[in-house]
């Protein structure tokens, strides 16, 4: 029997029902992998399974690459999600009706290095979380890395406005990012713009390791990688 991570056509009525079926599919397919380099796992509550490029992935999926590894996900709104080593992120929340729509995508990215691409849906949208930080999306470009006590963010494109994770609203601290190579650190109790990235990040190096890691991608150009030739996407 074909596994669920199978074929994902790319439109049309029964992608939309693929998308609604609730009970009669397990999860919901919301993208797929565009670059994968060495170990790239995902996690769902079926179990976990190694991550191929071209492979779909879902809501409520955890994705974990190993040393030396990278991985880009491309979602179906066209967000690209670059993932540095040793890093993990879950894909939370994935609402997209069609461009400029009024959805709600969510990831969380628990440690490591993420470089952030919105996608067509409308910027207010999109909210990544960290341990320590809360990141509103303004129509941007980020890099983020992320450890247990402290986040940083450097803008690349756009704006943003980054807090921190206090309940409390009277307690939250945020900054806004709005000139390209600023940098806010965030830790449990402070956000602050630290500095202006004179040049490249972090990121700059693993761009360059990893062919098509930090350029933009839409989900219809990873049909290119089905193993049939048709517009479709590999399954794992």
């Amino acid at each position: 029997m074909q596994h669920l991570r199978s074929l994902l056509p790319t439109g049309g009525p029964l992608l939309a029902l693929l998308l609604t079926a609730g009970p009669a599919l397990a999860q919901q397919n919301i993208g797929a992998a565009g670059v994968v380099r060495n170990q790239v796992n995902g996690s769902l509550p079926t179990g976990a399974v190694a991550i191929a490029q071209g492979d779909s992935v879902f809501r409520d999926e955890g994705v974990r690459t190993g040393t030396e590894s990278a991985a880009k996900l491309v979602f179906l709104d066209n967000t690209n999600v670059a993932m540095g080593p040793l890093s993990s992120i879950k894909l939370d929340r994935f609402v997209y009706s069609g461009e400029n729509s009024t959805g709600s995508i969510a990831f969380n990215l628990a440690k490591g290095a993420l470089r952030f691409a919105t996608g067509n849906a409308d910027k207010k949208a999109y909210t990544i979380t960290t341990p320590t930080a809360t990141i509103g999306i303004r129509g941007t470009i980020l890099e983020i890395v992320s450890t247990a006590s402290k986040t940083s963010v450097v803008l690349q494109e756009g704006a943003a406005i980054v807090c921190t994770r206090n309940k409390d609203e009277k307690k939250r601290h945020c900054v806004e990012l709005q000139i390209v190579g600023q940098q806010a650190v965030v830790t449990a109790q402070k956000a602050s713009i630290v500095t202006t990235v004179p040049g490249g990040t972090q990121f700059a190096d693993l761009c360059r390791g990893a062919d098509g890691l930090c350029e933009t991608s839409t989900f219809q150009d990873l049909s290119r990688f089905a193993s049939t030739g048709e517009a479709a996407l590999c399954g794992r």
